[in-house]
């Protein structure tokens, strides 16, 4: 096999697309299998006799997605940085959402002995305010990047050495 050669950027974008979407889709699959064979565990361990089982099991998705990294780097540079890019967003947004949790509560303690009961709500408004934003922000920059490779000219893509 040899690598992709993309003759555009939009190629190039749509492969960090795919990558991108192939992460939760793939991690999502193999979740659910884990979880079917982590239920089976005793009686495959009475069929197979393998005692390292429960092991294996609980390291298939680091193994696949390991092996799916390393390959898309080698043969598919720009899909392996969706693949990672999609990661990277999740720990983004959650890191974002925990923030914007330790803030309403801080501002809904303090307002308790003013508001009284009315805290909760505030507390409510407060996150919900924030993850409207948080989603609004959130959409455009990904139709941003998703749409960054179509703008640029046909010609900008160079030849791997």
């Amino acid at each position: 096999m040899k690598r992709k050669v993309y003759a555009t950027s939009r190629e190039r974008k749509a492969d960090e697309v795919k990558g991108f979407w192939a992460f939760p889709i793939l991690n999502a699959s193999l979740w659910i299998i884990s979880q079917m064979t982590y239920s089976q565990l005793p009686m495959l361990f009475v069929v197979t006799g393998i005692a390292h089982l429960q092991t294996l099991v609980s390291t298939l998705p680091w193994l696949v997605n390991g092996i799916v990294l390393i390959l898309a780097l080698v043969f598919r540079p720009p899909f392996a940085v969706g693949y990672v890019a999609f990661a990277g967003l999740s720990v983004t947004v959650v890191t974002l959402m925990s923030v914007l949790f330790v803030a309403a509560c801080f501002v809904s303690v303090l307002s308790a002995a003013i508001i009284g009961p009315l805290a909760i709500a505030l507390f409510v408004v407060l996150m919900l305010g924030g993850l409207y934003y948080l989603g609004l922000a959130g959409r455009g920059l990904l139709r941003e990047w998703q749409s960054s490779g179509e703008d640029a000219s046909e010609t900008d893509v160079k030849e791997p050495n």
